[in-house]
């Protein structure tokens, strides 16, 4: 009987650590300090294209949501005209755990592009809280949607770039307050008014029916206690679950 022992080199697991360390290191220092592209919005003849194979992940997930989350534009096409020569703010509620009717207004071929033709990705541009970009995977998701920062500057330089806008005005505090069943709404945020005043865009009202029936959330006693995190730190730490494999 003959036995055979195939011997490997071995390889240090410390280079590993070491690797992963050094690489988390750079990516941090790359999204906090040096990365700036989350607080300028995309020339206007540029639609949001991914470039990178993260991105290109990213497109393909949101592209294959629209099947999971079936979404229905419902406008009276004869009232509501959106011609795209003009500038936009969009204001849309509830936030539940996830705005997803903010995802129509992303995308090329979404059920609001088909409907109103000429905005979507030449015209429009999001913007979400400033935490978002600096969470890793998340900020690339956002990134690969258009979204800017939320502040007041760079949501006035994407305005004078001749771009529309679009926000979920009720921010963290809406999702910290979402309950499944009820379409709760926060209406104190009024800097978005004032911009569509001052630069002359049409407010439009967006109401997403069924966002808030999406996920089941809990209170667990904490809620009071989240709210403050929340307001001090603009992290918001819902508690929820949805319904896996439907």
């Amino acid at each position: 009987v003959y036995t055979v022992q195939f011997i490997f080199p071995s390889f240090p697991v410390q280079y590993l650590v070491y690797f992963g360390y050094t690489f988390s290191a750079a990516y941090v220092v790359q999204i906090l300090i040096l990365d700036k592209s989350h607080l300028h919005p995309f020339p206007l003849d540029q639609c949001q294209r991914p470039k990178t194979w993260l991105e290109e992940k990213a497109y393909a997930f949101w592209m294959e949501h629209f099947s999971y989350f079936p979404m229905t534009i419902v406008a009276d096409e004869k009232k509501v005209k959106l011609p795209a020569d003009r500038q936009y703010i969009f204001a849309v509620h509830p936030h539940g755990i996830h705005c997803w009717p903010l995802n129509c207004l992303c995308f090329p071929t979404s059920p609001f592009d088909q409907k109103f033709p000429g905005l979507v990705g030449k015209k429009l541009t999001g913007l979400a809280a400033t935490v978002v970009f600096k969470i890793p995977v998340v900020r690339e998701l956002f990134l690969s949607m258009g979204y800017i920062d939320a502040g007041r500057k760079y949501a006035t330089n994407a305005l004078d770039a001749g771009r529309s806008l679009f926000i979920c005005t009720g921010g963290e505090d809406e999702a910290m307050r979402s309950c499944q069943g009820e379409d709760i709404l926060v209406l104190k945020r009024k800097g978005f008014i004032r911009l569509a005043l001052s630069y002359g865009c049409a407010l439009v009202p967006v109401f997403g029916i069924g966002v808030s029936d999406l996920y089941k959330t809990y209170d667990l006693g904490t809620l009071n206690l989240r709210r403050k995190l929340q307001k001090s730190t603009g992290v918001a730490l819902p508690i929820f679950h949805g319904v896996f494999g439907k």
